[in-house]
């Protein structure tokens, strides 16, 4: 393997002879240099700076999270954290500027003072790693501001990053042996049986991994998420267009796949969760392909692969359907496209990467917005426009490729609805967790979400330091770039409800980004004779090590057979509210049903539900209260049904006293109640 230079990579450590005479800096070695000064000015601007910003990105809003003494509404805006966020994402392009600025004209200096900055620069890095690993497991800030009762998940146990440590001692011993080096080189010869069975393990892995998503409706009646989500493509069978009269918090384009495959396969639990897993397990496969370009091995891309499939998948993520494939799913499709067009050379049809970028931004607009940009930087590093024509003809296809997806899902919306989509209702959610602050909870000041930020710096420094080298690998060093750029613009996701479910969610993009250090420090190491590794080199190997050993979390088939094979009682919550609705509805009334699965249920029945929220406790705003009941008088709608207050059905459907008021006072009244389902009557 041939040697590259980068974020850990030969050139950032002395010359083997020292001989005192000072000596241009290398651009590792400068990357270093310039990454302590460029911290303390972002850290100052963070602090001084992102407060003004904040303010003026996260405008006050008319609306207001209503009720205001429901749990389900509660909230705060934090727009200084979104203003100090964004000043962090835009820190690496901070880096890097230095780092290129500096490579034209480099300093001279003597081996001992660069050994000496180098040192510092790494020193940064370890002190952030430690600080972020003993404040994560509460040895350290323990006084940081209460979680609203929710539970610290050890991310990586103790026992965990002592098996990392092990694991990376013993391989970096074993690799200083000439036959194992052998062993390796001979495995990492790629041959077309070679990759014919890469990919069929590829998939086999991705598929035993997604066991763990696929459920039954026995199983399925206390996954509060799994019904929120089932629920949306529910409404799309039942008549309801997201984007124009349903508003989804998830992805917003998913249900009408997964419409499709109910009303072609059953409408069962089992259709729906297998068709999700399908989905996700095209996204990793997309991930195996891309590795398997950058290391030019089956083999070698499945010893990524496997470690990238075990972090995403810590305590069991990849059952959460709003990540995977929601939000991940398309991202990394994206990803896989650009990567495929960066190999290929490619120059025609470029809007289609762009298209199906734009179709992945409007579905999941953190994660698919994040995608794109990181396309676009990935492509301006493979191939920097060298003319205007040039320039132009990447213009073109961004813009030609986002207008496509957008008029492509207006065809879709106005041939499903009979009407276009409205913009407004794209943003919603974003304007409820952002300008109103739903759920919102401050970032810590110190935990894991620190190693992760520094990892997605770190991807694209080392793409730098590479653009300054001229480094051969072009993807390698474009997919580095979007791997950083992608982390960092889907990590506020992360910023609005710093909780450590939402952190975990974020360790695939994370994975994705350290398997691709991880090569980059590999070659580093191999062309040294896997000797003398530097701090860096063996903070990015431990960070890999680790994503190994979380493959302890792999969900055993047999576990997963008997779990979803396993005799479970008919679900009584569904029955019992099929059977309230069936006795006060009639085939084709038009109502509103506000409980779990309602829209599974309305649709089972006959029913035309009109309700613009699957359930009261999505219902968090005064404008959404308003908007349901205009939406009740202009259908005339004469039965409203939802959970009765103090009651909480499926986990998930809870109403609050004042939305009862609210319906009541707007000319409703209640007219039934049974096993918690509440009826209200037009007057």
């Amino acid at each position: 393997m041939s040697a590259t230079a980068g974020h850990a990579g030969p050139e950032q450590t002395a010359p083997a002879v020292d001989v005192g005479e000072a000596r241009a800096l290398t651009p590792a070695e400068i990357a270093w240099v310039v990454l302590l000064p460029c911290a303390i000015a972002m850290v100052a601007a963070i602090v001084l700076l992102g407060p003004p910003l904040g303010h003026l990105l996260v405008r006050p809003s008319s609306d207001a999270l209503w009720p205001p003494t429901w749990w389900e509404a509660r909230g705060s805006p934090e727009p200084v954290e979104y203003g100090r966020y964004a000043l962090a994402v835009l820190a690496p392009a901070v880096l890097a500027a230095a780092i290129l600025a500096t490579v034209r004209r480099a300093p001279a200096l003597r081996p001992g003072t660069i050994r000496a900055l180098v040192l510092a620069g790494q020193s940064l890095v370890l002190a952030v790693v430690v600080v972020a690993v003993l404040a994560q497991h509460g040895a350290i800030l323990v006084d940081q501001p209460p979680r609203e009762n929710q539970p610290q998940r050890e991310i990586f146990g103790v026992a965990a990053l002592a098996a990392a440590a092990l694991l990376l001692t013993a391989a970096l011993l074993a690799l200083r042996q000439r036959a194992v080096v052998a062993w390796c080189a001979g495995l990492a010869r790629e041959t077309s049986r070679r990759r014919a069975v890469g990919l069929a393990i590829a998939v086999v892995i991705a598929a035993i991994w997604l066991l763990q998503t696929i459920t039954t409706d026995r199983l399925s009646e206390d996954l509060g998420q799994f019904n929120w989500t089932m629920n949306d493509a529910f409404a799309v069978l039942n008549g309801r267009t997201p984007l124009v009269d349903y508003h989804i918090i998830y992805g917003k384009l998913i249900p009408y796949p997964t419409a499709l495959a109910l009303a072609v396969f059953g409408e069962t639990g089992l259709v729906y969760t297998l068709t999700l897993a399908v989905m996700s397990v095209l996204a990793l496969v997309a991930v195996y392909a891309i590795f398997r370009r950058v290391v030019r091995s089956s083999l070698l891309a499945l010893g990524l692969f496997v470690p990238f499939v075990a972090a995403s998948d810590v305590q069991h993520t990849m059952t959460i359907s709003a990540m995977w494939p929601m939000r991940y799913g398309g991202a990394y499709l994206v990803a896989w496209l650009t990567a495929r067009r960066i190999d290929r050379r490619a120059e025609r049809h470029g809007w289609v990467l762009f298209l199906v970028g734009g179709v992945v931004a409007i579905n999941a607009l953190e994660f698919g917005l994040g995608a794109v940009v990181a396309s676009i930087a990935a492509l301006l590093c493979a191939r920097p426009p060298r003319s205007r024509q040039a320039a132009l003809r990447l213009a073109r296809d961004v813009v030609g490729g986002i207008l496509g997806a957008v008029a492509l899902v207006s065809l879709v919306t106005l041939l499903h609805a009979g009407t276009l989509p409205q913009l407004d209702n794209l943003l919603q959610w974003q304007r409820i967790f952002g300008n109103l602050g739903w759920f919102s909870l401050p970032i810590p000041t110190a935990s894991l979400h620190l190693v992760v930020y520094a990892t997605f710096v770190a991807a694209i420094g080392t793409a730098v330091v590479r653009i300054a080298r001229a480094a051969d690998d072009v993807l390698l060093t474009s997919m580095l770039v979007w791997s950083g750029t992608f982390g960092l613009i889907a990590g506020s996701y992360y910023t609005g409800r710093s909780e450590d479910l939402k952190l975990l969610c974020m360790l695939s993009a994370w994975a994705f980004a350290l398997a691709l250090l991880t090569v980059v420090c590999v070659r580093a190491l191999a062309a040294r004779s896997w000797r003398s590794p530097t701090l860096a080199e063996l903070l990015v190997l431990f960070g890999f090590a680790a994503a190994v050993c979380s493959i302890a979390w792999v969900p055993l088939p047999h576990s997963q057979f008997a779990r979803i094979t396993r005799a479970m009682p008919d679900p009584v919550y569904r029955a019992d509210a099929t059977s309230f609705l069936g006795r006060r509805t009639r085939t084709g009334e038009k109502v509103i049903v506000l409980l779990p699965e309602g829209y599974r249920i309305a649709h089972a029945l006959g029913l035309d539900n009109v309700a613009p929220y699957g359930f009261p406790n999505a219902i968090v705003t005064v404008s959404q209260m308003r908007e349901l009941i205009a939406t009740a008088h202009r259908e005339q709608i004469r039965r409203i049904f939802l959970p009765r207050p103090g009651v909480q059905l499926a986990h998930e459907g809870q109403t609050a006293q004042e939305q009862l008021e609210a319906l009541l006072a707007s000319g409703y009244r209640a007219t039934a109640e049974w096993a918690g389902f509440l009826e209200l009557t037009a007057r």
